[in-house]
């Protein structure tokens, strides 16, 4: 009996030997290897805007992929590793995923994260993308980052531009956190001032991302005769700006970094509490955005969530749009890959993408009032040239 059970197997194995390099389908069972593609965000800790979105946005991408019959009938797969918004553990998440060969990884939209996976995505010769708008994570000379979103220079030119051109603010206090993304606004922000109108800020001031109280820093602002307050933080922290300016009864114009639009979208300020204030983002917030393709993801998103994306999951989604039309045209492998995101041109929900010499990918920035009702109007909008 264990001599014919055997010889059974054997045959049953040289007909599906047969049946592949015969072109053959394979049963389900025996289909091929997966595509693997590494995801390093912060899932837990209190950056955790800056990644859980971004996996339900590329697993979005990567169902419908596989839907289609995946990249030459092989499916994709997400290996996803929490980093906790930590540069430590970001290393060590990375090394945990490059053991089961990604052809690509996505990382979170946090430069110091970035700028810590970066010397090893380039050795091991794998394509990073991620979203951080810290200006000098392109500025590396790394062949293998691509950054799917814009960065500081355009975002604050922007946002520098409305201030002075439309708000006629001439005295900008800045306040942001103290991380490589926080001086990375500051930096942009006194840079075009100088450069453009020969201005300085009037007062900066920094927090720490745990701090609770922005109090000081606000009355700062106030102390230096500031007439307009351009702010860099995370969501939590833009929230509380909003609330501590409303508390402290200062009523100068604030423009914000793209989190204050996450801030709104997950509900951490009210529609009464942010109306009047501004937030600059890489394009549009998705739920007002009037492109079809942006609605239909929108309402993808939201029946997977509960909640309605900002800008910066949108991108990730296009991202991975890139990614396979990248693995159609050139193949699943890393240089190629590289090669592709290099070269193509790719329209996504959002708009164009096409990589400049340092592999910046999306080239808008706007800048948005909220209004009463919880509505918004776009109040400016700059495209980079390259």
């Amino acid at each position: 009996m264990k001599s014919k059970l055997s010889l059974t197997y054997f045959a049953c194995s040289l007909v599906l030997a047969a049946a592949v390099f015969a072109g053959v389908p394979v049963p389900e069972g025996h289909a091929a290897d997966t595509i693997k593609i590494g995801v390093v965000v912060p899932i837990t800790s209190v950056l955790a805007p800056y990644g859980k979105p971004f996996v339900e946005s590329l697993q979005i991408a990567v169902d419908e992929a596989n839907e289609k019959g995946g990249i030459n009938g092989r499916k994709i797969e997400l290996i996803v590793e929490d980093n906790q918004a930590s540069n430590t553990v970001t290393i060590n998440a990375l090394n945990k995923v490059l053991e089961q060969q990604p052809v690509a990884v996505f990382g979170a939209a946090l430069g110091t994260q970035v700028l810590a996976m970066m010397p090893i995505t380039e050795r091991e010769k794998v394509p990073l993308i991620a979203g951080p708008s810290t200006r000098r994570v392109t500025q590396q000379g790394a062949k293998y980052f691509f950054r799917i979103g814009s960065h500081d220079a355009l975002d604050k030119e922007a946002a520098t531009r409305f201030m002075a051109e439309v708000l006629k603010t001439t005295k900008i206090g800045i306040l942001h956190v103290a991380n490589e993304w926080g001086y990375s606004g500051r930096d942009n922000v006194s840079d075009y001032l100088k450069k453009l109108y020969n201005l300085a800020p009037v007062s900066i001031a920094s927090y720490q991302p745990t701090d609770k109280d922005l109090t000081a820093q606000i009355l700062q602002m106030r102390d230096a005769g500031a007439d307009g307050i351009f702010s860099q933080g995370h969501p939590v922290d833009e929230a509380l700006l909003v609330k501590q300016l409303d508390q402290l009864g200062i009523k100068l114009p604030h423009v914000a970094s793209g989190s204050l639009c996450i801030s709104f979208l997950r509900q951490l300020v009210t529609p009464e509490e942010i109306a009047g204030h501004y937030c600059e983002a890489p394009d549009v917030l998705p739920p007002f955005n009037q492109r079809e393709q942006v609605r239909a993801f929108v309402a993808k998103y939201e029946k997977r969530t509960g909640y309605a994306p900002d800008a910066y999951p949108t991108l990730y989604y296009d991202g991975m749009g890139m990614m396979v039309e990248a693995m159609k045209k050139y193949g699943p492998d890393r240089e190629k890959i590289r090669q592709a995101f290099g070269e193509m041109s790719y329209e996504g929900v959002l708009g164009a993408y096409k990589a400049d010499q340092e592999g910046n990918l999306w080239h808008r920035a706007v800048v948005m009032k909220f209004l009463p009702g919880g509505k918004i109007d776009v109040v400016r909008q700059q495209d980079e040239k390259f």
